[in-house]
């Protein structure tokens, strides 16, 4: 059996994947936010507002007298989860593989606090030359980075009892092929041209999973140099999938449609705070009848037994 959990942490990701055969835990990302952002929160509250055909009637008649009662009352007062807190109500007090698909804020917000609260057996990033303008980080962000350079520079293989591990998409392993994981990206090439176009997304990892006849993709941040790559080298590999974790948060730029109808997924997830200019979802929704946004769902989570029946369920059922 496996469950995935995709996790309404606002603009970013974390994904947790439960491998209950082999008892191993896996993080994709980490994105811990304190609250909804204020253009997020009045976004949320014009729709609930657009949702009822007379609105301030409704408004009225329920003694509502400011919009954020209106907004709790319509049922859209959709807090963020805390990772940490979530994966400790698993029952989880270690994780064996963390995989930190590239270095971007909104992928790793937390990476300290989780290595901190948990003991962390891998850790999956490759080396690059990123650097990040410390000045616009929060001081729990300049700890994350701080810690996501210390396993991205080191020359040693572990490092405070952390293995430290860099596959790229044509290696493999006893664990990876007993959990049934491919690395579908990054190649020494995609890191070498996301240096060379200053672009972190392009050597994103993008990671496959399979179980039971299912098969899950996590996008990272992947752009369209990403995704032809792994058009071009694993087409068979990623035909006909039961959930996509949408590239870059359901954005433009992740979204590239011939590994999207090759994938022809059954669920695509969008892990996303406020809904951004250049949404896919359109475009993502000519493949697939439900997509999906954790900014609505809040929460959601897939469970495959060993015979291929699978079960799923969301946090808001909206």
């Amino acid at each position: 059996m496996i469950v995935t959990h995709h996790l309404n942490v606002g603009h970013g990701d974390t994904i947790i994947v439960e491998f209950k055969d082999s008892n191993r835990l896996m993080v994709i990302d980490i994105n811990r936010s304190a609250e909804f952002d204020d253009d997020t929160r009045n976004e949320l509250i014009s729709e609930a507002l657009n949702a009822v055909d007379d609105p301030f009637k409704m408004f009225y008649s329920l003694g509502l007298y400011n919009k954020t009662q209106l907004f709790e009352k319509a049922g859209f007062n959709v807090e963020l989860t805390d990772p940490i807190d979530y994966i400790n109500s698993l029952g989880y007090k270690s994780i064996f593989r963390m995989i930190q698909t590239h270095p971007h804020m909104d992928h790793l917000t937390g990476l300290n606090s989780l290595f901190t609260n948990f003991s962390v057996w891998n850790i999956w990033c490759h080396k690059n030359n990123f650097d990040m303008d410390e000045s616009r980080l929060s001081d729990n962000q300049k700890l994350d980075w701080k810690r996501y350079k210390k396993y991205r520079d080191t020359t040693e293989t572990k490092l405070d009892g952390t293995t430290v591990v860099r596959p790229f998409d044509n290696h493999s392993r006893d664990f990876w092929n007993e959990d049934k994981i491919t690395v579908l990206s990054p190649c020494p090439d995609l890191i070498k041209l996301a240096q060379e176009k200053n672009n972190q997304n392009i050597m994103s990892y993008v990671i496959l999973v399979e179980h039971a006849g299912h098969k899950f993709i996590f996008g990272g941040d992947a752009e369209k140099e990403t995704w032809e790559y792994i058009v071009e080298n694993y087409e068979d590999k990623i035909k006909d999938i039961t959930v996509l974790d949408a590239s870059h948060h359901g954005r433009d730029s992740g979204y590239y449609q011939p590994a999207v109808k090759l994938m022809n997924p059954e669920y695509v997830i969008v892990s996303v705070g406020k809904k951004p200019s250049t949404d896919a979802t359109n475009k993502y929704a000519q493949y697939c009848d439900n997509v999906w946004s954790t900014r609505w769902k809040g929460n959601i989570r897939f469970t495959i037994n060993s015979d291929g029946s699978g079960t799923y369920d969301t946090e808001y059922q909206r």
